[in-house]
């Protein structure tokens, strides 16, 4: 039941919404949160509306100066899914690293191709899953998800 969760890179904003719904579920549950995401191009992000903008507002802007604007307290549940390049991937890790709740979970679409998410969970204690899809008879090799999360003693 995150309390804020931040995804940079939200493109029409279909997982604005997505993410935003489940935050409305959550509330309705008694566990209130917010959505931030973040978007560079302006004409973007324009799903995130009605019921789901009670809960989510996007930033646009370059992903990092918009992180650092982000003010509402911790980072419960991060992603990763805007400038797929190493060095910005990188870049947006370090940038939200004290901005992390202790036991946030930070997902990246790009570890299939980088190994940030990996060396930022080894860096910041968390373990690391990598979770690689693989089509059907397709021409597309498939992408991976890359999971940082708390490592708990005695599991």
């Amino acid at each position: 039941k995150p309390r804020l969760v931040v995804e940079t890179g939200v493109a029409f904003g279909v997982g604005s919404c997505l993410l935003s719904a489940a935050l409305l579920k959550n509330q309705e549950e008694g566990f209130p949160g917010i959505y931030r995401g973040t978007e560079l191009n302006p004409n973007m992000g324009k799903l995130l509306a009605g019921k789901y903008a009670t809960v989510g507002k996007i930033l646009y802007g370059d992903s990092i100066e918009s992180l650092k604007q982000i003010q509402e307290g911790p980072i419960d549940f991060f992603i990763n899914d805007s400038d797929h390049s190493a060095s910005y991937e990188e870049q947006e890790y370090i940038t939200i690293t004290d901005m992390l709740n202790p036991d946030a979970i930070i997902i990246g679409d790009n570890a299939h191709v980088t190994d940030k998410l990996f060396l930022f969970a080894q860096n910041t204690n968390r373990r690391f899953m990598f979770f690689r899809e693989k089509p059907l008879n397709h021409w597309y090799p498939g992408a991976g998800i890359g999971v940082a999360f708390k490592k708990r003693e005695n599991v």
